[in-house]
Parts: C-alpha cells; sequence; structure tokens
C-alpha cells in the first residue's frame, strides 16, 4: 500500500513537472542506471589522480580520503548541436571518485565535472580542492572523449598538434588501463555551426547516467557508505558549454531521478566563452531550471572577449536562479592548472621575447575566489540563500574600461590583488603574445612608492582589501592566509643603476 500510494506520488509530481515546463517531450523521464566496475590495476596510477605528483596531487591519506576508478557502461542518445536525439549508442568511459573514508565527514554533496580533453585534466579540481575536502564533499571526474578522428576538429588548425588529446593519447599512457574506453563520433553527420560538432554527441546522456547512479545510494555503488543528496556541476573551459547546451535543450527537466527529484541540484561553469567553438552566441540557457542555480565565472580573458564583441549579458536573477560573475585579474590558464602532460607555449617565446608586456604570468591564487563562489553557491541550494551579486566590469565602446591610475578593470569581481594591485593585469587579446597564458605588467618602484608610500603601507592596505573581499563573499575567512601581498618589501627599493620603467616585482617571475 505505501509503495502504491508512493508510486501514485511520484506520477502525480511528474504530471505537474510536465504541465510547468517548455521542453520538446510529452514528459520528464528518468535516464537509464548505466553499469559500473571497478577498473583493475593496471601498475599505473590512473590519468588525473590525486596521487599522482604534479598539479591535481593531494595526500588523500593525510586528510582522510579515498579514491577509486570505475568504468562506466551503457547506451546513450547520440544527439546534435540543435538538440535532436538521433538514436541510442552503446559507450564505455571511466570515472575516478574522490570521497571520504569516515561517512561521517561526508556533507551529503557529490560535485562532478568532466575531465578536460587536454591531458585528462581536472580544472575544477585543482581550483577547488582544498575546500571540498576541508568541507567534506565527494567528487567525480569522468572521461568525455572519442576515439581521434582523421582530421580532428578541435585541432584542425594547431601547429602542432597536441599529444595529449583524445583517447589515443590515453592510451598511449596506459593501453591496459584505458583501451576498452569509446564512445560515439561522426564528424560529417553531427555538426556545431559551419564545422564539425567539437563535443561528444553523446556527452548529454553520459552526464545524466551517472548523475543518477551517484544520487541512486546503491548499496553497492560507487558512492557506497555515503547517503547522496545533492549533485554539484563544477566545470571549467572548453567542456561548459556541455551544460549549456544540456540547459538550453531542457534535459534538467526532462531527465528526472525515479521520484521526480532533478538529478543535477545546481551548476557551475568557468572560463568558457559559450559557442566560441562554432554555433549560436549564448550567454544563459533559454530553458533556465526553477530549481537549480546556474552560475558562470569569467575570467578576465572571456570578459575582454565578450567586451569587445558587444555581447549583451544577462541580468542576475533570484527566479530562475542566475548569477554571471566576471573575475578581475583572473587568467584563463595558468601554469598551475596544467593536466598530464600538457604544455603550452610561453608569451614570451618566439618574436615576442623582448616584450615588455609578454614576460610576466598571472599566479595569484584565484582559487580562493572560486571556492568562495562555490560556497555561496551550496549555500543557496541548501539554506536558500542568495548568491551576492556584483556589478559587472564596465565597458567602453568595444572594450572594458580601465582605471586610469592603475591600469585595472573598472568593476567586476575585485580580488585583494586588483583593489590594491601591485601589476597591471592584461590578457592575450590585448598583448597579442600568442598564449594562452594570459601576462601582466609589474609596477616599477617609483610607481609602487607614489601609490603607496612604502611598502608598509601597501600591505596595510592590502590587508584591508583582503577583510574586504570576505565581507563581499569572495573570500573565505579560513582561506584568507593563502592570498599574499604581491609585492615584497625589495620591490619599492630602487636598484642602483636601473631604470624605473623595467623594474620588477620579485614575486612575478618569469616563465614562473
Amino acid at each position: 500500500m505505501k509503495a502504491r500510494r508512493a508510486n501514485r506520488w511520484a506520477l502525480g509530481y511528474l504530471v505537474a513537472l510536465c504541465a510547468g515546463i517548455t521542453v520538446d517531450c510529452a514528459c520528464a523521464e528518468t535516464p537509464a542506471l548505466p553499469l559500473f566496475s571497478a577498473v583493475p590495476a593496471s601498475g599505473r596510477l590512473p590519468l588525473a589522480s590525486a596521487a599522482r605528483h604534479g598539479n591535481e596531487y593531494v595526500d588523500l591519506d593525510r586528510v582522510g580520503y579515498v579514491e577509486q576508478e570505475y568504468y562506466l557502461l551503457g547506451l546513450a542518445p547520440a544527439i546534435t548541436a540543435a538538440g535532436e536525439s538521433l538514436f541510442d549508442a552503446p559507450y564505455v568511459t571511466r570515472f575516478l571518485i574522490r570521497k571520504p573514508k569516515d561517512p561521517g565527514r561526508f556533507n551529503g554533496t557529490v560535485v562532478m565535472e568532466p575531465f578536460s580533453w587536454m591531458g585528462e585534466r581536472g580544472a575544477g579540481w585543482i581550483l577547488t580542492r582544498d575546500y571540498l575536502m576541508r568541507k567534506g564533499y565527494a567528487f567525480v571526474g569522468y572521461t568525455l572523449n572519442v576515439n581521434r578522428p582523421a582530421n580532428d576538429p578541435k585541432t584542425a588548425d594547431w601547429d602542432p598538434e597536441p599529444r595529449n588529446l583524445n583517447l589515443d593519447f590515453m592510451r598511449r599512457y596506459d593501453y591496459k588501463r584505458y583501451a576498452p574506453l569509446g564512445s560515439y563520433y561522426d564528424s560529417e553527420r553531427f555538426r556545431r555551426g559551419d564545422g564539425p560538432d567539437q563535443y561528444p554527441p553523446q556527452a548529454q546522456g553520459i552526464a545524466a547516467q551517472l548523475a543518477r547512479l551517484l544520487k541512486s545510494n546503491l548499496a553497492n555503488g560507487p558512492a557506497q557508505g555515503l547517503d547522496v543528496k545533492r549533485l554539484y556541476v563544477n566545470t571549467w573551459a572548453i567542456n561548459g558549454q556541455l551544460w549549456l547546451d544540456y540547459l538550453d535543450q531542457g534535459r534538467h527537466q526532462q531527465w528526472r531521478m525515479p521520484d521526480g527529484r532533478a538529478l543535477i541540484d545546481a551548476y557551475m561553469v568557468g572560463h568558457m566563452v559559450y559557442g566560441d567553438l562554432g554555433g549560436e552566441v549564448l550567454r544563459t540557457p533559454r530553458r533556465m531550471p526553477a530549481d537549480a542555480p546556474f552560475v558562470t565565472v569569467y575570467s578576465q580573458t572571456e570578459t575582454v572577449h565578450d567586451a569587445s564583441q558587444r555581447i549583451a549579458l544577462p541580468a542576475d536573477t533570484d527566479q530562475p536562479s542566475l548569477r554571471y560573475y566576471e573575475v578581475a585579474g583572473m587568467p584563463h590558464l595558468r601554469l598551475a592548472d596544467q593536466g598530464t602532460d600538457a604544455t603550452e607555449p610561453h608569451p614570451a617565446d618566439g618574436d615576442r621575447r623582448d616584450d615588455p608586456r609578454c614576460q610576466w604570468l598571472y599566479d595569484e591564487p584565484v582559487e580562493t575566489v572560486v571556492s568562495a563562489i562555490l560556497d555561496g553557491m551550496d549555500r543557496w541550494v541548501r539554506q536558500g540563500m542568495p548568491m551576492t551579486r556584483v556589478a559587472r566590469v564596465e565597458r567602453e565602446g568595444a572594450g572594458v574600461a580601465r582605471d586610469p591610475q592603475t591600469g585595472n578593470l573598472r568593476g567586476g569581481v575585485r580580488p585583494p590583488w586588483i583593489q590594491v594591485p601591485a601589476a597591471t593585469y592584461l590578457t592575450d587579446q590585448e598583448t597579442g603574445c600568442g598564449s594562452a597564458y594570459d601576462t601582466k605588467v609589474p609596477y616599477s618602484a617609483q610607481r609602487l612608492r607614489a601609490l603607496y608610500g612604502s611598502h608598509a603601507q601597501y600591505v596595510s592596505r592590502f590587508e584591508a582589501a583582503k577583510r574586504e573581499s570576505i565581507k563581499q563573499g569572495y573570500l573565505l575567512p579560513e582561506e584568507a592566509t593563502r592570498v599574499k601581498p604581491v609585492a615584497a618589501p625589495e620591490d619599492f627599493a630602487e636598484p642602483a643603476g636601473t631604470d624605473p620603467a623595467q623594474q620588477r616585482t620579485s614575486t612575478a617571475s618569469p616563465r614562473k
């Protein structure tokens, strides 16, 4: 009798849900539950493993976490960029789960992201790992890739083509482990804009099936021992388009848990210019969810791009739950964001070797900003507390407005190193240095003294800026010690025989 009443309740919920949404389906449906199997040991650590020494490394034992790798198998729809589901096809992929050893430490939320095409990099993990483990989240990163086609549309115009791309790279790394992986791809039949669709046609279905698996709390499932209540997306760079498509095509409303709950409870994407790889230029999905926030985090790079294209940005709203953050002083890519075998040319290489704008990379701890934004999204979901709002970066014509005194952007989220700067932060669009890394020009000692008087006064103002960032919600108090003044005492002293215009801050070493 209880089961019959529960089924009637679920059916009524779905009928009501279908009546209130605008999706091209007759009613909400539950994605298939995929199969999963532990990946046998091969003698090598998995790609993107937190146990591999590199940018994703964490001493998991020390923090009380465990990492496990699984194959994921199923049938998922092949969907065009326009949203047409053509047929179901088989796939085999893999995922890593990192979770607290002690289930009592788990906070009820899993954060999920597809690994980057470039080296299976977990960008969201790199940017938030300390926060996630401190708060007791579980993390799942998964492979979203295809066999390398003869003419890969993602790198057709790259010279030379990268070797850390697609499943071929994974098999070269560990054939025994990754030989079984594969998903459907056809660059002739699946198009985006004027070219092949760079995104795997099964991407949305695989994501939905993995989400259902994680939220199903199977007794012997990959999240065994954990009571998963919520699942958030935290995806960065090129894979962010997946979630814009997913929402824009109404998958959030179409694909639900068996009891009618959302598969995904919040979406956070960053460092992604939607539509950059072809197709329609959108900044928010047309079918926004009524029961999940959608949060976009733009670096300075993407902000300058949209300003140059005069792309109109959406207004922040609480219903639907939408936030759009433009972060000044945040690059598209740092050395600290690189994954396995990932390399990019340094801006000072080639014919820009002597350009003073191409020497110095951003290396500020932007992960503190990202963690604070993720924490705000979590409170919005769990406590109904809307996230903070901030004015957009100011525009001037087909560009951004810069402060004449500091040379930095006006408006947007302003970390302490922008509120109290020791350098002018630029983008490759503005400098033409020819790299995925953005660069900055440190202030001379003369300019630092003119702005702040002394190093002690600079530090005092910088610490005040940190307190302001905490108040605004863009720096967590427990992470404040990670944000340190950029300029050192020696940067305020004029070395004998040095041209002040060439003075550079000691903390911004070139090629770092």
